[in-house]
């Protein structure tokens, strides 16, 4: 199966390790996954600190 994973610019600014944690999960389970490169930052961090 293959996967669309979208990481958060929170969650890979804050905790690296689980994106990186998630897609060898996945891998193991036989996905394959990918990461859109036309994925952009959804300004959170900004939002969230004003």
């Amino acid at each position: 199966m293959r996967v669309a994973l979208f990481i958060t610019r929170f969650n890979d600014t804050f905790f690296p390790g689980t994106g990186r944690a998630v897609v060898s999960l996945l891998e193991r389970l036989g996905h394959t996954v990918e990461f859109p490169p036309e994925q952009t930052c959804c300004g959170q961090v900004h939002f969230d600190t004003g």
